[in-house]
């Protein structure tokens, strides 16, 4: 996990919050760029109040500096495409 959103902190962009069920539990993220492409291999999310970038390796989505659930990486992508129709 990287950052900690504190109330008085405040990002140029937030986008609608997505709700990502993974493993029978609930989530809540947020794109933090405004624009989002296919090709990109980088995107900042807000999860849950922490600050997460997802990384694209050649096929995979995962967490950058973290061993986190590469699944969920791959499911919080996965709706992230279906939303924006990527």
């Amino acid at each position: 996990m990287e950052d900690t959103i504190l109330p008085d902190e405040t990002y140029s962009y937030k986008s609608q919050p997505l709700r990502v069920t993974f493993k029978n539990i609930d989530y809540e993220v947020r794109i933090l760029s405004k624009e989002i492409k296919k090709t990109d291999t980088l995107v900042k999310i807000l999860l849950d109040g922490m600050v997460q970038t997802l990384e694209k390796n050649s096929t995979h989505w995962h967490f950058s500096e973290s061993e986190d659930d590469p699944a969920f990486a791959q499911a919080i992508w996965h709706s992230i495409s279906l939303r924006y129709r990527l």
